[in-house]
């Protein structure tokens, strides 16, 4: 007869919940100290269904690496292994090349991951419960959730009296192509909005790209090689190069001094928006940009969308067959959809990112949030691949001391 208990059909110390970057990186800096851990997710199902084909990476070649536990799993180790060119700085890496890399990182340093999705995670007792999208039930003892942005895309309010089939977020536009011959707006000024703007362009579509800003912004071209002078006046780290991505980078224990505020405001608004220095020839004069232009007014039409656009205090309206918002995420957890009421409530009753300790324990003991959730906490290298190396430092060694406290 059955105890109405839940059926467990998985343990584990602790549970990874997300296949991507920042869980690959725990994953592998646990398993290689021989940490019993599961991961649950899709590998790289933010960078194969949510970004689109052609993207060029942001980030220069040597900052888009994965943490690894050994030498030998850079970019540059996998282009050596594969045969595939590989310049260090100013050629950006494609996005079907860093899955390729990230693809061989986790056959290499991972291993088995439960290819599925968490639809519900509750605390029972001193334990977590994980539910699977595909029926399994997962108990563990801890819990990390890496599940990377997608979640919290922003569409404006403006945006919302058309459907999802005249409006849709830049992460669900994967491919370009299939708006060929039609007119997209594309609203934003940042890296995913100018770089969708030309790969619509490129593939045939009528783009026009409507930015709040005076102007873009493009970042400064990027050297092959940097002389010592320049090292000095801008020094290298893995986010950026300058003094101030240096201090982000290496001291996040700092940033946690600073007041809420301004921790949530540079954790989420650094270095944006702005699009890369290779992008400017790919924009200017190629397709047509709306600068200093909101958003005023929506409406949907018997075919595409009429908006109000307000310039300069001149109003136009322009008919659209498509809408794309480019419009950046709003991390608030409450938006996971898998946290159940109570657990969300518990973590922080405000709606936005969770208070996190320096290890990236949330209030829930035991329960810990990585990737662009720590970005208000830890810092903005959070919300890039520069992060997974601080991250896994610092989490794995908090792991592996709370694990022999509870042995």
């Amino acid at each position: 007869m059955s105890s109405g208990a839940p059926i467990v059909t998985l343990a584990t110390d602790v549970a990874i919940v997300g296949a991507g970057p920042n869980g690959m990186a725990l994953a592998a800096h646990l398993k290689a100290l021989g940490v019993d851990r599961l991961v649950i997710g899709r590998p790289l199902s933010t960078w194969r269904d949510h970004m689109p084909a052609g993207m060029l990476l942001k980030s220069e070649p040597y900052a888009s690496d994965i943490s690894a536990p050994r030498p030998g799993y850079r970019v540059s180790d996998y282009c050596r292994s594969a045969g595939a060119g590989y310049v260090e700085r100013s050629v950006p890496l494609s996005r079907e090349r860093f899955i390729d890399y990230a693809s061989w990182y986790e056959r290499e340093l991972v291993g088995d991951v439960v290819c599925c999705h968490v639809s519900q995670l509750q605390r029972i007792r001193e334990k977590f419960l994980l539910h699977t999208d595909d029926g399994q039930r997962i108990s563990a003892r801890r819990v990390v959730v890496a599940s990377g942005p997608v979640a919290f895309a922003h569409i404006p309010e403006v945006l919302g009296s058309l459907g999802p089939e005249l409006v849709t977020h830049s992460s669900q536009e994967n491919d370009p192509a299939k708006w060929r011959g039609r007119r997209v707006a594309v609203v934003g000024a940042g890296q995913s909005a100018v770089e969708l703007a030309a790969l619509l362009n490129e593939a045939g579509a009528e783009p026009e790209l409507l930015a709040r800003e005076r102007s873009l912004v493009f970042n400064v071209a990027s050297e092959p090689s940097r002389s010592v002078w320049a090292c000095l006046r801008r020094p290298t780290c893995r986010l950026c190069e300058s003094w101030h991505c240096w201090g982000y980078y290496h001291f996040p224990d700092l940033f946690r001094a600073l007041p809420e505020r301004v921790r949530r405001d540079k954790g989420y608004n650094f270095l944006g928006p702005s699009a890369a220095a290779w992008l400017r020839p790919r924009v200017e004069g190629c397709l047509a940009v709306s600068t200093a232009t909101r958003v005023l007014g929506a409406a949907p039409m018997t075919s595409g969308a009429r908006l109000v656009l307000g310039t300069g205090g001149q109003r136009r309206e322009a008919v659209y067959d498509h809408i794309v918002a480019a419009t950046g995420y709003r991390v608030d957890i409450s938006r996971l959809g898998f946290l159940v009421p109570e657990l969300c409530r518990a973590v922080d009753g405000r709606a936005g990112p969770p208070v996190l300790s320096r290890s990236f324990e949330s209030k829930v003991p035991n329960l810990y949030f990585v990737g662009c959730m720590a970005a208000a906490s830890l810092g903005p290298s959070n919300r890039f691949l520069a992060g997974t190396h601080f991250m896994a430092r610092r989490l794995v060694r908090s792991l592996c001391h709370r694990g022999r406290g509870a042995g």
